[in-house]
């Protein structure tokens, strides 16, 4: 049997497991976020009723509140879920992500004043991406280490990332039909609660082996301790240090931007409503829900192509060879469609704008599983928690400074933002995070080079 075929025999294996269809269900539920397609609109409307000043940079400031809480304890997360159990840690995770919708339902309700609980709300967030980052995925890499599929990573975490993709594609539908007919759109988070218990459900029924724990004789605090040394470690493994940098910063700069198509739809709708004298009202229809339903409608395209590149992201492993050498390759693509975003924003051209749009989101969800079997390769298996974690973190760091400075920056300009970031992005690859001279190194020894 050729590599070729045995590889398709080992993948058609791995998909009739049934543990497969726990993974591909976990992703999917936790996906369901009905807010996400609004969020900052929701955001925006919220604090323009109190005060119209620098809005996206208030905006901003929420999401800095979420990644610090993310910050803090993305390492003692890690420990918390080798030292206790992955599967208890996960459990967690939605406790903190339940209370985070509550809080923001109750918060958005509430005259500005009240304004600490948005804040508060972000925090419990930012504590449950903390216990969620690395965990599931360590998961998945100890279940692949157990059935001997570790050369199958990019496979098998293309599979149930597309589900997820799947789950938010769904998510965008809803979302309009929960945004039309919700006495408030704040209750679309108590909403959100119903698929984030389904998932606690299904966590609870993971095997027992996935709850497997570090048991040694240290103190927790020393644990502690031990993971923020592990963390400074990959300051020192230049290869690990440059895989992990290049997939937390591509992520931050990602999660930063993602969501700016929000505020720029609704600008050109609203123009279009103007320009074109729609009436509305012979729809049945406010200006705010279609809106809701376009934004709804965008957001289930872009994820239910995410999910097919998702699905294939192994097949751009095999092309490139080397998943680092993909890694760099969008890299440079999503700092040019930055560039030609700007342009089209500038003209004016609505529907590039959204075309281009689209590519971003196809990038990040084949990037991912690409960086995950990448890094997967170059950390030891009994510290994998920890550094997924550690890079979450890096993310986390990035984030909180992106989110506020890219807020400030997008109220004056969203075209001149997209154009500094698209610069820096590929001054910053070329010079410091490209290539894989290990990967090099091992290349030339087999061919007899060195």
């Amino acid at each position: 049997m050729t590599e070729k075929a045995e590889n398709k025999a080992i993948q058609k294996k791995i998909i009739r497991e049934s543990i497969m269809w726990k993974f591909r269900l976990y992703g999917f539920f936790k996906n369901l976020r009905f807010f996400e397609p609004y969020l900052i609109i929701m955001l925006y409307a919220y604090l323009a009723g109190f005060n119209s000043e620098f809005i996206l940079f208030k905006i901003g400031l929420i999401f800095l509140v979420q990644e610090v809480f993310t910050y803090v304890f993305e390492v003692p997360s890690g420990i918390i879920a080798d030292r206790f159990g992955k599967k208890n840690e996960l459990l967690f995770c939605f406790v903190f992500y339940i209370i985070s919708f509550v809080l923001f339902f109750v918060g958005l309700g509430q005259p500005l004043k009240y304004f600490f609980v948005v804040f508060l709300a972000a925090g419990f967030y930012g504590l449950g991406e903390a216990f969620r980052s690395g965990t599931h995925k360590a998961m998945i890499l100890s279940w692949m280490d157990r059935n001997d599929y570790q050369n199958h990573k990019t496979f098998v975490y293309g599979r149930t990332r597309s589900w997820s993709l799947i789950g938010s594609t769904i998510n965008g539908v809803a979302s309009i039909f929960l945004v039309i007919f919700v006495p408030a759109t704040q209750w679309i988070f108590l909403i959100t609660i119903i698929p984030y218990l389904l998932d606690f459900t299904l966590i609870a029924t993971y095997p027992s082996y996935m709850n497997e724990k570090i048991s040694d004789s240290k103190g927790f605090w020393r644990e502690i301790g031990g993971g923020f040394k592990d963390m400074f470690l990959a300051f020192k493994n230049t290869r690990l240090l440059r895989g992990i940098f290049s997939s937390s910063s591509y992520d931050a700069v990602y999660k930063s931007l993602k969501d700016y198509i929000q505020p720029i739809i609704k600008i050109y709708i609203i123009l279009v409503i103007a320009n074109l004298g729609l009436n509305l009202e012979n729809w049945n229809l406010s200006e705010d829900n279609f809106i809701a339903i376009i934004l709804g409608i965008m957001y289930s395209i872009f994820y239910l192509i995410s999910s097919f590149s998702s699905r294939y992201a192994y097949k751009v492993k095999n092309w490139s060879k080397n998943a680092k050498t993909a890694m760099d390759l969008f890299f440079y693509l999503f700092a040019g469609i930055l560039v030609l975003n700007s342009i089209f924003i500038w003209l004016e051209l609505p529907i590039v704008v959204v075309f281009l749009y689209l590519f971003i989101y196809v990038f990040e969800n084949i990037r991912r599983p690409l960086c995950v079997d990448y890094l997967g390769d170059i950390m030891k298996k009994e510290q994998r928690t920890t550094m997924l974690s550690v890079e979450a973190q890096f993310k986390s760091i990035l984030v909180f400074i992106f989110a506020p400075l890219f807020g400030l920056i997008a109220d004056f300009s969203i075209p001149g933002l997209f154009i500094g970031i698209a610069v820096i992005m590929v001054l910053v690859n070329f010079f410091l995070l490209s290539g894989d001279k290990q990967e090099k190194k091992t290349k030339r020894k087999e061919n007899g080079e060195v």
